[in-house]
């Protein structure tokens, strides 16, 4: 199977020795690193763009930083500001200025309630889905939408990671996907459902898909894969088409919750099937690749109202745990 590639740093700045020790830390406890590699090459550039002559990250030169770019959302900007603050902890642990190394860095406010779809909501969501038609500029994009959203629904997957999964990645035979390159440069192997499974064999039967010239499983007309950007316009436009109302930027539906929905919906099932669902929050931490098992217990408070059936066995258990998701892709 592929591996994702680690990527090989080009920094130019008077800190490219520094940042490429960080990088070389970092891989050698074995993290992959790549998205702190982005992140410094933003700062590299930035910092030849403020012509710094000298090895040293002042405070004003990071408060040029870490100031919010226009339309940067919240995430982004403290996604590029966590990496820069490590460096400044290695630049003070080596002796050289770096005064904010250890001044708290902006938290970004990401407590919120997920919109969880319906079984009524996610059936007229595939059949918007299922009316994509078909395009010149975009042959496949008919037959990719349809397999997309069901594996993003079925298995859980963050967009980004379905998106990035390549041919080699998926063992039809087997029925299991091998997810390169997640948060956090996590690999983990997700298990698909039988029915899944016909539908994605059925797409990559398909003439059109299998003679694509692409190494991506959801090949986009380039070649390459779909920019999120693209799929998450799509999704506005089947949930207009499905009748399913946005309630606003920041409020969802959001292309996010349809994993969240996914997790809910299941354990859902496993408690009427009197499953004992404390036992089986593991699996659902390993299917969706969470860190901690506490943020897969967040799920068990996430909409009492709703499923109470799941939730009333744990009220005592889980009492602290709160309905919204914290910090939680």
């Amino acid at each position: 199977m592929f591996e994702e590639k680690l990527l090989e740093p080009h920094f130019t700045s008077v800190l490219a020795p520094y940042m490429l020790d960080v990088v070389e830390q970092k891989r050698a406890l074995g993290n992959k690193y790549n998205a702190g590699v982005e992140a410094l090459s933003a700062f590299d550039d930035f910092c030849n763009e403020q012509q710094l002559r000298i090895p040293a990250i002042s405070k004003e030169l990071l408060q040029k930083w870490e100031k919010k770019r226009p339309h940067e959302n919240e995430t982004t900007q403290c996604f590029r500001i966590s990496y820069v603050r490590i460096l400044c902890k290695y630049l003070h642990s080596n002796g050289y200025d770096a005064p904010c190394a250890f001044h708290p860095a902006p938290h970004v406010n990401r407590c919120f309630v997920p919109y969880i779809f319906t079984k009524d909501e996610i059936e007229r969501l595939f059949s918007a889905v299922d009316c994509t038609k078909e395009s010149s500029e975009s042959p496949l994009r008919h037959l990719v939408m349809p397999v997309l959203f069901r594996l993003l629904y079925t298995c859980g997957l963050r967009v980004s990671e379905a998106l990035h999964l390549k041919v080699a990645d998926v063992d039809l035979d087997a029925g299991v996907l091998a997810i390169y390159g997640a948060k956090g440069d996590k690999e983990r192997l997700v298990g698909i459902s039988d029915s899944m499974l016909a539908y994605m064999k059925s797409y990559r039967s398909n003439p059109l898909v299998t003679n694509a010239k692409s190494i991506y499983f959801f090949p986009a007309p380039d070649g390459g894969f779909y920019d999120t950007s693209t799929i998450y316009d799509i999704f506005r436009k089947c949930l207009f088409d499905a009748g399913i109302p946005h309630r606003g930027r920041g409020k969802g539906p959001r292309l996010h919750d349809l994993r969240h929905s996914f997790a809910v919906h299941i354990l859902n099932k496993w408690s009427s099937e009197g499953k004992d669902i404390y036992t089986c929050l593991p699996i659902l931490r390993t299917a969706l690749g969470h860190d901690r098992i506490t943020t897969t217990e967040k799920y068990l408070r996430l909409v009492p109202e709703a499923y109470m059936e799941v939730t009333e066995p744990f009220n005592d258990r889980f009492h602290t745990i709160t309905e919204v998701l914290c910090n939680e892709e």
